[in-house]
C-alpha cells in the first residue's frame, strides 16, 4: 500500500541527512550513492551544501529524476527522496 504524503513527510522529519552534495555538485558518485541509500532504506535525506535557495528546488528535482525516486519534500537545503513505488 502506498503511504501518503504526510505520513512519508513525518518518516522525513525523524531522519538524519546521510548523504552530503558538496561544491562538485551533482556528481555520478551522488547519485549512485543516493540510489543505493533509497534502495536499502526507502528513504534518504540528502543534505546540499554551499546552495541558495532558489537552486535547492531545481536540484531536487533533478535527484529525484536521476535516482528514480519521488521527492517528498524540501526543507532548507536538505532533500527528502522516497524509493518509488512503495
Amino acid at each position: 500500500m502506498d503511504k501518503s504524503l504526510r505520513e512519508k513527510k513525518g518518516m522525513a522529519g525523524k531522519l538524519e541527512a546521510t548523504v552530503r552534495m558538496g561544491k562538485a555538485g551533482v556528481t555520478k558518485a551522488l547519485v549512485e550513492e543516493i540510489k543505493s541509500q533509497v534502495k536499502k532504506k526507502g528513504m534518504v535525506k540528502v543534505k546540499l551544501l554551499g546552495t541558495r535557495r532558489e537552486e535547492t528546488k531545481q536540484i531536487a528535482g533533478e535527484l529525484a529524476e536521476l535516482c528514480h525516486a519521488e521527492l517528498v519534500e524540501v526543507r532548507g537545503n536538505t532533500v527528502s527522496l522516497w524509493k518509488k513505488g512503495e
